[in-house]
């Protein structure tokens, strides 16, 4: 072997090892640091300010240092001067910490009355409780007219706004500012925000003379049937605007008498086009969602009209007025994969070339009606799904960034809601495409199925199909799948879409853990397989949240003759509602009648699980037709 090469083969060799000697020497330096953090902490819930500082200083390279500058601070907000909250703030750029320190920091200052800090330091925000503090800090300065002059942008909206709003506010009414076409404005959002108390509000600020105008539209948006009586909405801007919206509240009861009031009195009105159009356009929705075929294409209406009157139309097997409608929509929309299926499919059945190459183009796409492409022209699903190896050989690359070293570091010490916060924050602001999908990827990695989930959400990663669906709670899920003859690939399915495999999840209504269960619910269906009640906090246990989720949708089933598209809408949605919304649509066919169920969330709920079902089939190895065959039409 020539000395040349022996030298070099040497100098990779120590290259080597010097990289080897680095990482190990700096994992042991991060835990080093870590649990020098841990007594840090201690130190300074302790009040050991001494040992606190101490610690402190030996830190200043470790990712979670901020976090230590942050909670100091805390403590004397108050005393902070702006130079000082300055330079802390700068101490904290690139960590959610400091925007909400600064925030705080300024609150501060408006709760201690040093109005002209506040001024000077105040930066533009969407919070109106802020924004209101800023311009009273603004009067209180004597910038009287700058102050009253930010008023009515922060008045003129359809809820009611803070209480520290109402001392601003009732000073630029006082001084004669607010007229009846500033009140008009905001009677008009309010109704349009369903804000009752708000409205019965405003209707003191018209003048005599506009007061029956006004109450018209008050009493119109709390009896809409007033809509009928004709003749008491007056032929003038306001008094149009008064039978648009009561006819628009009409038609969610009685879309069919709302679009025919419209027809036969609209010319007895002077409306300007704008208002027509869209009236015309919103009781054309109505309408098609309460089943009425429109034959008569419009052009100008909206694509969600457009797309709706389509749905009615297919519904009812009425393909010519469909491809009509589909065939409306403008270039810019048509790349919607929803567009896209079933315009295939209106070609399909009017006769019309080009369904077979729309539909081979959808069948490459990861989604729903991707699924259904696929099905419909019986090629294989495609799941598009990124290589992981792609993703682990970058993993040191990234966590030289101290921002994404930061937020796995929090999770290292178990403070997941911080870390969360921490990612929520930076994600958006990453340039780099690579990191942004790392990071939820290695955020499934550690453990932590259901915020990996919400971060590939968040930042866009929909290739990264198994941190998005990850297999999760097989032997509890398997426990109860014989018994109940329900497909593993179901359950997980349900399990994704409901708590995203959060089993501590309680959503704003009140359902609880991994299958998101109401607690009557889980207390009945517990009380018909005969096991224990749960309590609150039992049913975030997750075998027993999966035992009962289960069983429940078990019922569910067998309530619908085994067809799991209207279990699916059930367990959203409530037997009630779906077999209100069966009633008229036996034979019709499902995938059709997924598009007309009413609740947006309930229709996109069922999709979501239908097309969920067929990735954990993928991933499974467990080919599953996307509906069975006595699934396919409505019972």
């Amino acid at each position: 072997m020539n000395s040349f090469f022996c030298r070099k083969l040497l100098f990779v060799s120590l290259c080597l090892c010097l990289i080897q000697f680095s990482s190990v020497y700096a994992a042991a330096n991060l835990d080093t640091q870590r649990e020098l953090y841990k007594q840090a902490k201690s130190a300074f819930k302790a009040g050991r300010n001494n040992e606190f500082q101490q610690l402190k200083n030996n830190l200043t390279d470790y990712p979670l240092y901020p976090y230590l500058l942050y909670n100091e601070a805390l403590k004397r907000l108050s005393s902070l001067s702006p130079d000082d909250a300055i330079k802390l703030r700068s101490q904290l750029t690139g960590s959610v910490l400091e925007d909400e320190f600064f925030r705080r920091w300024l609150d501060t200052q408006a709760r201690r009355k040093r109005w002209q800090i506040y001024v000077d330091h105040f930066e533009s925000t969407t919070d109106a409780a802020r924004q209101c503090t800023y311009l009273r800090a603004l009067f209180r300065l004597g910038y009287e007219d700058k102050a009253l002059a930010g008023v009515p942008e922060l008045w003129t909206v359809g809820v009611s706004q803070p209480k520290v709003c109402d001392p601003i506010f009732d000073v630029w009414i006082n001084r004669g500012n607010l007229n009846s076409d500033i009140a008009w404005n905001r009677l008009q959002l309010a109704v349009q925000e369903r804000s009752t108390i708000l409205a019965r509000y405003l209707l003191r600020f018209f003048p005599r003379a506009e007061q029956s105008t006004a109450r018209l539209l008050y009493d119109v948006y709390r009896r809409p049937t007033i809509v009928r009586s004709v003749n008491r909405f007056p032929d003038d801007a306001r008094g149009r605007y008064a039978f648009s919206f009561g006819l628009l509240r009409y038609a969610r009861d009685e879309a069919s008498k709302a679009l025919a009031l419209w027809q036969k009195h609209k010319d007895e009105f002077d409306f300007d086009e704008q208002l027509a159009v869209r009236t015309e356009n919103e009781l054309a929705f109505w309408a098609a969602r309460d089943g009425v075929v429109l034959a008569e294409v419009n052009p100008k209406y909206t694509y969600e009209t457009i797309e709706r009157v389509a749905d009615t139309a297919i519904a009812k097997k009425e393909w010519n007025i469909a491809y009509q409608w589909l065939n409306s929509v403008e270039e810019t929309e048509r790349y919607r994969y929803k567009w896209r299926y079933w315009f295939a499919k209106s070609l399909q059945k009017t006769g019309n070339d080009g369904a077979q190459e729309l539909l081979e183009e959808l069948a490459g796409e990861r989604t729903y009606y991707g699924f259904l492409a696929a099905n419909e022209i019986d090629v294989p699903l495609r799941m598009n799904a990124r290589k992981p190896i792609e993703l682990e050989q970058e993993g040191n690359k990234f966590l030289s960034d101290v921002r994404i070293a930061r937020i796995f570091e929090l999770y290292k010490l178990e403070e997941e809601d911080n870390a969360k916060e921490e990612w929520s924050w930076l994600l958006p602001r990453l340039e780099d495409d690579e990191a942004k999908h790392w990071i939820p990827y290695q955020i499934g990695q550690i453990g932590h199925p259901n915020h990996a989930i919400l971060a590939a959400f968040r930042a866009d990663a929909v290739d990264l199909v198994e941190t998005r669906f990850p297999v999760l709670y097989v032997d509890e899920f398997n426990r109860h799948t014989e018994r109940t003859d329900i497909d593993l690939t179901i359950l997980l399915a349900l399990a994704r879409q409901e708590s995203a495999f959060n089993p501590k999840a309680i959503s704003p209504v009140g359902a609880r853990g991994l299958m998101q269960l109401m607690p009557a619910t889980a207390r009945r269906t517990a009380r018909n397989i005969r096991v224990p009640q749960p309590s609150l906090v039992g049913l975030l246990y997750a075998p027993s949240n999966i035992q009962i989720g289960t069983y429940h949708f078990r019922e569910l089933l067998d309530e619908f003759d085994e067809h799991k598209v209207l279990a699916y809408a059930a367990y959203n949605a409530g037997s009630h509602r779906v077999k209100q919304w069966i009633k008229d649509a036996s034979g019709m066919d499902t995938i059709a009648w997924i598009e007309t169920i009413p609740f947006y969330e309930t229709r996109n709920y069922v999709k979501n699980v239908l097309a969920f079902q067929q990735v954990y089939s993928f991933l499974l190895d467990t080919p599953t037709p996307i509906l069975a065959s006595h699934e396919k039409t409505i019972p």
